[in-house]
């Protein structure tokens, strides 16, 4: 009995001091728990704040850049040039190199192709077209023909103009040297409009050209003039000039 209670009151503090013992250990997991904890966020939380800060950055500095960069793109070609500049353009690299000895020019304004100086085309007083003539549009009017078959649908009209100078002979009134005059622009652009539509190599267009194609003798009503006075030359001229749809 005695040795029953002696060994009774001495496990009591075992179990005592073996239940600190764990107690302790806990504890001190715990603290270094914590203590790794506050260390891990003590790191990584400037880490995530300055992400943070970079994303802010990324959100408003991105769209903006974005769009100095979408300022920055070029026109497309086809919105800055318009139909009368486009067949000009045409005109202008077909026959850039035939011009000067032609003796002709191309007018962007009205889209017209000048021939001038007729004298080298016709006799003075007559309609018939030379050989030097022939030769020029044969070589002329079937690349003209397929420049504007480009633009088809937009062409109203091709007008074959005849235009003289003011003179005639000196026995007959101005009204008389006028309406001679308009026989004889009306007799050239018919020879020239003839010429054209008998050439072989425009015989696929032909049908198209007949509705479109006109020839018109304007006499001496649009003279060209230099300083004031009437360059009598150049007045006399035969001109290709193109109608474009809604233009009159």
């Amino acid at each position: 009995m005695e040795m029953e209670q002696f060994f009774g009151q001495n496990s009591k503090p075992q179990e005592d001091d073996s239940f600190l013992s764990i107690f302790d250990i806990l504890l001190g997991l715990l603290l270094l728990a914590l203590i790794l904890i506050f260390l891990f966020f003590s790191l990584t939380y400037p880490l995530s704040k300055a992400k943070k800060k970079e994303d802010i950055q990324e959100t408003v500095v991105k769209p903006a850049s974005e769009t100095r960069k979408r300022e920055m793109k070029p026109m497309k070609p086809a919105a800055s040039i318009s139909l009368r500049e486009a067949i000009y353009q045409s005109l202008l690299e077909e026959f850039k190199n035939d011009l000067s000895h032609w003796f002709a020019e191309i007018n962007e304004t009205n889209l017209t192709m000048r021939f001038q100086n007729s004298e080298t085309f016709f006799e003075i007083g007559h309609s018939s077209l030379n050989k030097h003539y022939q030769m020029l549009l044969a070589d002329f009017f079937p690349r003209y023909v397929n420049i504007l078959k480009e633009y088809k649908e937009a062409i109203e009209t091709l007008s074959i103009e005849g235009h003289t100078s003011s003179e005639w002979k000196e026995s007959v009134s101005q009204d008389e040297a006028y309406f001679n005059n308009m026989a004889l622009s009306q007799k050239r652009t018919r020879a020239v409009l003839e010429y054209c539509l008998q050439l072989p190599s425009i015989h696929a267009d032909k049908e198209w050209l007949r509705r479109i194609l006109t020839a018109n003798g304007l006499s001496s009503s649009r003279l060209i003039m230099e300083n004031n006075f009437e360059h009598v030359e150049y007045s006399r001229r035969v001109e290709f000039r193109i109608y474009v749809i809604c233009e009159r």
